[in-house]
């Protein structure tokens, strides 16, 4: 009998343990909480980053279309569960147009706006600050017509 209760104990004991567990943040969490950090903004893609640790930091490119006369925002949001903070930069060619972090102030913004003056193939390169790994979720979506 007591074999039993023990038994019964380790077994309740377990289960309880499990079912306790915190999750880990996926790339799905990580786009719905983007949307809502994008505000009142049309979604049209997501990116998700997945870095390890480097130095110099590694980088994760994507080319995405961008018609004129349109005000996109860029969003991006980092999972709780890395050290990892995302850098989003964006090119025309070899030309910085905007970036989520102002080396020169500090600043560390979740959302830039851009404005489109020309149809055509823009780069998003995304890293993390200090080379940490990471995971992170990027948004592009459509804020207005210009």
């Amino acid at each position: 009998m007591k074999n039993i209760i023990l038994i019964l104990t380790v077994t309740i004991a377990i289960a309880v343990g499990f079912s306790n567990e915190s999750k880990a943040q996926s790339a799905e969490d990580l786009v719905q909480i983007c949307g809502m950090v994008a505000g009142d903004a049309t979604f049209l893609k997501d990116f998700t980053i997945r870095l390890d640790a480097g130095d110099p930091p590694p980088v994760q490119r994507f080319s995405v279309l961008l018609r004129k006369g349109i005000k996109y925002r860029f969003s991006v949001c980092n999972s709780k569960d890395y050290d990892g903070k995302v850098v989003l930069q964006l090119f025309d060619n070899n030309r910085l147009l905007a970036t989520t972090y102002i080396v020169a102030t500090g600043e560390d913004h979740p959302t830039i706006n851009y404005e489109c003056t020309r149809t055509g193939a823009y780069h998003l390169f995304f890293t993390f600050k200090d080379g940490k790994p990471g995971l992170a979720v990027g948004l592009l979506s459509l804020v207005e017509t210009m």
